[in-house]
């Protein structure tokens, strides 16, 4: 069984990376998104969550393969990525109610 974690951590990614890059350009279009410390540090957390859900991934390649890893290691490491995952999809949905809140409101 593959697990596609890398095209949904992406896929995610991706829709933040727009969702930031139009707000920023609505309020700055001058000032680049790179530069911004808050885009670095979502960035950030988006590819953390990526590096645990691959590690989870070779861990359990490893235990079904018959690799020397504990399954309660495995275990442990599937729960966080899978955690971890849900928290960034929930901080995802935060930032584009917030968005839309903003976005609706009429100057």
């Amino acid at each position: 069984m593959q697990i596609h974690a890398d095209s949904l951590t992406s896929q995610h990614a991706d829709k933040v990376m727009r969702l930031l890059q139009r707000a920023n350009n609505q309020a700055n279009p001058s000032k680049l998104t790179e530069g911004n410390p808050f885009v670095s540090m979502l960035t950030d957390g988006i590819k953390r969550v990526n590096d645990m859900q691959n590690d989870s991934q070779n861990q359990l390649e490893q235990l079904i393969t018959g690799g020397d890893v504990n399954q309660a290691e495995v275990f442990t490491s599937i729960q966080k990525a899978d955690m971890s995952f849900r928290m960034l999809v929930q901080i995802r949905n935060k930032l584009m109610q917030a968005y839309e809140e903003i976005n609706s409101i009429r100057v």
